[in-house]
């Protein structure tokens, strides 16, 4: 049994936190720290400046902005960065090569170090805080420990909800005391050289996975024009009109008809089926491996480190049956998030379940050709006109009949398809780099923490 002790005359405060993880894990770490021996010192300690940012107006031009989707555990992707207006706020934080970018916001929280190519000025969003450590300590080190599963179960504990619904957040009040080693710097140098080794994998594995997707979009952009429509007014006869009477479905319905007349525009349902929605042989005691949207690497088109749960334990939109080859399509919110389950995902030997944010289709063939597809601007574009919804945008199933996709010849499905495999094969090995890296910073923090 646990226990943990506040004061009576803190009750009364309104930043009085209750949730019992929180003081039994800040009653831990304390006891890390004050520890006769310690070899670890406070997060504060090693820290020469922290800087956090707030929310600025977008801009087509201007400052490129790092979101989370841009930050993942020792790994910083340039990819699809928004701008902001930088005239906007002189307060926006400016990060340099060699700062810790560190994601304070909606778990799993990781870290990550602005690289020396990266292209400057550059600033982050609110929900990420630029960390710029002092001489004695190695960026590419801290980042690689804040990212290691270790210190995410202490994030998770002391992080809190504004609400049942809100994503988990960090304040620095609560992490400036958080106990990290500080080893030689021998050993951090280690963890630098692995870390750059990792990085330089994963770099070029998303190039080549770009370069990829820019050639079977290009050849798209080639067979399909985008059709000239009317801006100021639609002619829509009220014989045409069924069960739904907004102007965006209307606008759609008028691009799909001048999409249709391109021999490579196919409807979707025509080249795959929907994925039944079975759970038959999963009892709620099983263990499943559970896809959610942030397991979803954007520029990869591929699922990294799902974590596994009970059946029990996940809420009734956690239960759409997978199996990898299928491809999973956003339909609900704001994300245009594209997947493919590709075979490293059965290894467990688990049940896939997704969750109802996607619609799982699976595809007759050439499925890698088809989820870059789906990620082509032209049918962006149709599944923004097909949703509907005032608080939250979706796109219904019955709706996905009128979907047109394109595909191309089979000789250049296949070639595609092929070359697709062979870059999602690189960045796998990417992948097994960085889980080495956090598995030797694992076992250093586990070593610490236990002596």
């Amino acid at each position: 049994m646990r226990e943990a002790t506040v004061q009576r005359c803190r009750l009364g405060s309104p930043h009085m936190r209750l949730d019992p993880a929180f003081y039994f894990r800040r009653t831990g770490l304390r006891k890390l720290l004050d520890d006769e021996g310690t070899r670890h010192v406070p997060l504060a300690d090693i820290v020469a400046e922290v800087h956090e940012s707030a929310r600025l107006p977008a801009a087509l031009a201007g400052t490129p902005l790092v979101r989370l989707s841009n930050l993942r555990a020792c790994e910083f992707d340039l990819s699809g960065l928004q701008c902001l207006d930088q005239s906007a706020s002189r307060s926006w934080p400016q990060a340099r090569p060699g700062d810790v970018l560190f994601a304070r916001s909606a778990a799993p929280f990781r870290a990550a170090v602005v690289p020396d190519d990266v292209q400057m000025p550059i600033t982050v969003s609110p929900e990420i805080t630029v960390i710029r450590p002092r001489g004695a300590v190695v960026p590419e080190y801290l980042a690689a420990l804040l990212s290691t599963e270790a210190y995410g179960k202490v994030l998770q504990d002391l992080s809190y909800r504004r609400s049942p619904t809100a994503l988990r957040r960090l304040r620095l009040q609560d992490i400036k005391h958080l106990p990290v080693p500080l080893p030689g710097r021998s050993l951090q140098e280690e963890i630098r050289a692995a870390y750059n080794s990792a990085a330089h994998l994963s770099r070029e594995s998303r190039e080549e996975i770009s370069s990829v997707v820019r050639a079977v979009h290009s050849e798209i952009d080639i067979k399909v024009r985008w059709p000239q429509l009317p801006r100021d007014r639609l002619v829509v006869r009220r014989a045409e009109l069924t069960d739904r009477w907004d102007v965006s479905f209307a606008h759609g319905r008028l691009m799909r008809a001048a999409l249709a007349e391109a021999k490579v525009m196919v409807p979707l349902f025509t080249l795959a089926r929907p994925v039944p929605s079975s759970l038959r042989g999963i009892d709620e005691d099983d263990l499943v491996v559970v896809v959610k949207a942030e397991d979803i690497n954007e520029s990869s088109f591929l699922v990294e480190r799902p974590r596994a749960s009970r059946l029990a334990e996940l809420s009734s939109r956690m239960r759409q049956p997978l199996a990898t080859g299928d491809v999973l399509l956003c339909t609900t919110g704001q994300g245009e998030q594209v997947a493919y389950l590709d075979e490293s995902l059965s290894g467990s030997g688990l049940p896939l379940l997704g969750s109802a944010t996607f619609t799982a289709l699976r595809f007759h063939e050439t499925p890698r050709f088809y989820a870059v597809a789906l990620a082509h601007p032209i049918v962006r574009k149709q599944l923004q006109l097909l949703s509907s919804g005032t608080v939250q945008r979706f796109v219904n199933k019955s709706d996905l009949d009128e979907l047109l996709v394109p595909s191309l010849g089979s000789v250049w499905r296949e070639d595609f398809d092929v070359r697709l495999d062979r870059a999602i094969e690189r960045r796998r090995e990417a992948l097994a780099a960085l889980d080495r890296l956090l598995e030797a910073a694992q076992r250093f923090v586990q070593e610490g923490w236990h002596s």
